[in-house]
């Protein structure tokens, strides 16, 4: 259960997702968008600042966790009828996925 450590703010994230899901309002919102942005924008460097993919994919998290959590997310995300950050989130996702694959082809 170390790897928990590594994965804490993406746990924290969910939280707030699964709290915005009960109790919508602007400023959680806004949270969710900054955030979500920002994260969006650091996967998709990882494309062309390789040391910054390597260190993305240095965890000792199992990649299980992290689909489980991106699954959630999309999922609470569409629930509450969050169509756009819903997608953004998909698209996270997706860009985590072929960087890992990437990472993981050229460590073969």
């Amino acid at each position: 259960m170390k790897w928990l450590k590594d994965a804490y703010l993406d746990v924290v994230v969910l939280l707030i997702i699964a709290l915005y899901a009960f109790y919508p309002n602007d400023v959680l919102n806004i949270v969710l968008w900054v955030y979500t942005v920002l994260l969006l924008i650091s996967k998709l460097l990882t494309f062309v600042m390789p040391t910054l993919n390597s260190k993305a994919n240095k965890t000792s998290a199992p990649p299980l966790f992290y689909h489980l959590v991106y699954g959630l997310t999309v999922a609470i995300l569409f629930y509450v009828e969050n169509l756009y950050l819903g997608g953004a989130w998909i698209l996270i996702w997706g860009v985590s996925v072929i960087s890992f694959l990437n990472t993981k082809k050229s460590k073969s």
